[in-house]
C-alpha cells in the first residue's frame, strides 16, 4: 500500500502522470508519436547542442552533431508522412469498398448473385489494402529504427560521443 508519507503528493502525482503518459505513447500507432517521443534522448541531445550546450567533449563537433540531428529529423518526417499517407489511403479505400458492398447488398437485395460477387471482389480488395497498410507500417518501423542506429553510430564516432546513452531500440507496434 502506498502511503502519503512514503510517496508525497507532488512526487506521486508526477510519477502517476509519467506512467500514464508512457502507457499512452507505448500504445500509439505507427506515425502517431512525435519526433521527441520517438527519439527522446536524441532529441534532447540535439536541442542541447543547438542551444550551445550538450556534453563538453562533444561541443567542438557541434556542427557535425547538428547535421546528424537534421538527418535524423528529416528521416523521421519522411517516414511519418509516408505511413500517415498509407493509413489515410487504407481508411478511404476501406470506406469505398464497404460502400460498394452496401450499395448492392442492402436489404431487400434484388440480385443475390450480384451481391455475392460484389462481396467477394470487395473483400479481395480489402485484403489487398490491408496487406499494403501492414507493409507500410513495417517499413515505417524498420526505417525509424535504422535511422536511430545510424544517428547513434555517427554520434558515437565523434570524439566525446562514445559514452552518451542512446535511445532504446524502437519496437514495432501492431498496426
Amino acid at each position: 500500500m502506498i502511503t502519503p508519507k512514503r510517496f508525497p503528493g507532488a512526487i506521486g502525482a508526477a510519477a502517476i502522470t509519467a506512467t500514464l503518459a508512457f502507457a499512452g505513447v507505448a500504445g500509439a500507432k505507427a506515425g502517431e508519436r512525435t519526433y521527441q517521443q520517438t527519439y527522446p534522448v536524441a532529441s534532447q541531445l540535439c536541442a542541447n547542442v543547438a542551444a550551445g550546450g550538450g556534453p563538453k567533449r562533444l561541443r567542438p563537433h557541434a556542427t557535425q552533431v547538428l547535421v546528424d540531428c537534421t538527418t535524423l529529423q528529416n528521416g523521421f518526417n519522411a517516414a511519418q508522412s509516408a505511413v500517415l499517407a498509407a493509413q489515410a489511403s487504407f481508411t478511404s479505400g476501406l470506406a469505398a469498398d464497404q460502400a460498394a458492398i452496401a450499395a448492392v447488398c442492402t436489404p431487400p437485395v434484388a440480385d443475390r448473385p450480384l451481391c455475392r460477387r460484389t462481396r467477394r471482389s470487395e473483400r479481395l480488395a480489402i485484403t489487398a489494402l490491408r496487406g499494403e497498410h501492414h507493409a507500410a507500417v513495417r517499413l515505417y518501423y524498420r526505417t525509424i529504427e535504422a535511422n536511430r542506429r545510424a544517428f547513434w553510430a555517427a554520434i558515437r564516432g565523434l570524439p566525446g560521443g562514445a559514452n552518451i546513452p542512446a535511445d532504446t531500440p524502437i519496437q514495432q507496434q501492431p498496426s
